[in-house]
């Protein structure tokens, strides 16, 4: 899928959000922003969060759309800030991918194929092909 005008905002948005919080990373490798746009029309933005147990700036932007009570998404994108100061479009880690898939509602993912450099925009559940599933817990007794 060819990137909007929409998109580009948002890879704007989330290299905004990743250099304005970059004094909490003086000490750390590792710094991702996020941005994801709701079906509203909103904008939800994400850092992440380095500690023992640390949290991804993809799941910080979903957490805090859904504390506002979107529920359907439109579009994410994760930068990382590299320790030159510069930017780039990244693909989300296998723990988003398995995150993404639970909500069950696809969303565009941007993200940057390594291999080639491009930036494409892929659909949310065709980024984890063969997930784990349970079960229904509902399911009739025999």
């Amino acid at each position: 899928m060819e990137l909007t005008k929409k998109d580009k905002e948002l890879i704007e948005i989330a290299t905004e959000v990743v250099k304005s919080n970059s004094d909490l990373y003086e000490h750390l490798g590792m710094h991702v922003g996020a941005a994801v746009r709701a079906k509203s029309g909103k904008i939800y933005k994400g850092i992440n969060i380095n500690t023992s147990h640390s949290i991804c700036a993809e799941q910080v932007a979903m957490g805090q759309a859904f504390a506002c009570g979107e529920r359907d998404l439109e579009a994410m994108v994760s930068v990382k800030m590299n320790n030159d100061g510069s930017v780039r479009v990244v693909s989300p880690c296998g723990l988003c991918r398995y995150t993404f898939d639970k909500f069950n509602d696809s969303f565009d993912v941007i993200l940057e194929d390594i291999e080639t450099g491009e930036i494409l925009k892929v659909d949310s559940l065709e980024l984890l092909p063969y997930p784990y599933k349970r079960e229904s817990l509902h399911k009739k007794k025999v």
